[in-house]
């Protein structure tokens, strides 16, 4: 009776977060609404900046799954991996477009090979990509010592009612050891390399532009015939 006791509130949590996370979606604005899909787990997110023009998201969340380092002191070799896919939801709002959508960041990494007679080795990867339609953009870095900063981006587009936005981000850092020889004690055993990798600073933007009603056009084109309309009659009478 206990254990179904508890796995009825651990169904009825389940069903309370689902029905939060379509109620409460991360972003509603004026020109969208922005969503995390249903089939993909929780990650936090927040709004960094917004204008008339732009909103921008802090992708904080995605980014504690993307932080690697290894040190294969005492081992041949070592090897850390992490990868993170995380699909969002948008809902254009009618009389707006999205005219591009951005992600930017940081690729962060430290390399130290060991250093004996013959060197050891440390390597790092670090990959993201943003998914808009069939137009996918990924960047890639090898061997980042330091920081080099990155932007993915869907490129001009025009976006309207609902779509979905996929990103991914991997990070591998790997070391490989020497065999080492302490002329001191005669000790003999892998004298280890290390290495790091991390994606940070990850932010989404999204690039809106209003656009017209019908009877905005309308007006618009009236006025263009009646301005010239005016014009040949002053040059006429100029004649």
């Amino acid at each position: 009776m206990q254990f179904l006791s508890r796995a009825l509130c651990a169904a009825i949590l389940l069903q309370s977060a689902a029905a939060y996370a379509s109620i409460y979606p991360i972003y509603e604005g004026k020109a969208f609404t922005l969503d995390r899909s249903e089939f993909e787990p929780e990650v936090p997110v927040s709004l960094e900046s917004e204008t008339a023009t732009s909103v921008t998201f802090s992708l904080w969340g995605i980014e504690e799954n993307l932080s690697t380092s290894t040190d294969s002191s005492y081992k041949p070799w070592s090897n850390d991996y992490r990868n993170t896919q995380n699909a969002f939801e948008f809902a254009v709002n009618e009389g707006y477009r999205i005219t591009s959508i951005e992600v930017t960041g940081t690729f962060a990494g430290e390399l130290y090979p060991a250093q004996w007679t013959m060197p050891g080795d440390a390597n790092n990867t670090m990959s993201f990509g943003l998914h808009v339609g069939l137009e996918p953009d990924f960047t890639t870095e090898y061997d980042v010592h330091g920081t080099k900063t990155f932007k993915v981006s869907s490129g001009p587009t025009s976006l309207d009612g609902e779509f979905g936005v996929m990103l991914h981000g991997s990070a591998e850092s790997s070391a490989a050891s020497v065999w080492y020889l302490d002329e001191l004690t005669g000790e003999e055993y892998w004298l280890g390399s290390q290495a790091a990798a991390r994606i940070t600073g990850l932010s989404m933007t999204v690039n809106v532009s209003p656009v017209p009603e019908p009877g905005t056009w309308a007006m618009l084109l009236g006025g263009l015939a009646v301005t010239g309309v005016a014009v040949r009659r002053r040059r006429g009478t100029g004649k």
